[in-house]
This record gives structure tokens, C-alpha cells and sequence, in this order.
């Protein structure tokens, strides 16, 4: 028999929606942030939410540094708002 792990997860898409980023931003984000991540034929694509959240606010950061855009968020905000939506022992699906 095999061994089963049952894991939660979040969409990513859920969090841009709850962050309330601009499209360009999240096209940044996708773009940049997620650069080194392997996708593949899975219905999901799940890294660990620490992670997402430092490759998130890497992205954001760095595009607000390249575009000349108001920034809707310190990164303290950007980290607090990802938290409302994410759990400690939630994964990201970068998927969905």
C-alpha cells in the first residue's frame, strides 16, 4: 500500500485578487517571480508559501523600482495581506 499525505493549498490567483494588485503588476510577478519554477502536465504546481511570498515580494518590489508606478503597498502590507489569506501549513498552487 501506498502512503497518502493530504495537503491545503491556496491559488495563486487568489492571492492577487486579495492583494488587489494591477494586472501589470501581476503580470510582473508571474513573469519574474516564478522564473525558476518548473511547470509541468500536474493539475497542480505547489511550492511552499514562504517561498511564494519571497518571490512575490522580490517581483513587486522589483517592479516598482523599474516602473514608474504609485506602489499601493509597503512590503510589511504585502506580507501581512498575503497572511490573511494563506496559513502556515498551506501550500501555493501556482496553477490555479
Amino acid at each position: 500500500m501506498g502512503k497518502t499525505t493530504t495537503v491545503t493549498f491556496v491559488n495563486l490567483s487568489d492571492i492577487y485578487d486579495h492583494l488587489e494588485l494591477t494586472h501589470q503588476e501581476v503580470e510582473w510577478i508571474a513573469d519574474s517571480g516564478f522564473d525558476c519554477v518548473s511547470y509541468g502536465d500536474a493539475f497542480a504546481t505547489l511550492i511552499g508559501n514562504r517561498y511564494a511570498l519571497d518571490c512575490m515580494v522580490e517581483a513587486y518590489e522589483g517592479y516598482h523600482k523599474n516602473v514608474i508606478a504609485n506602489k499601493s503597498m509597503t512590503k510589511q502590507g504585502f506580507c501581512d495581506k498575503f497572511w490573511e489569506v494563506v496559513d502556515s501549513g498551506d501550500y501555493i498552487n501556482l496553477e490555479g
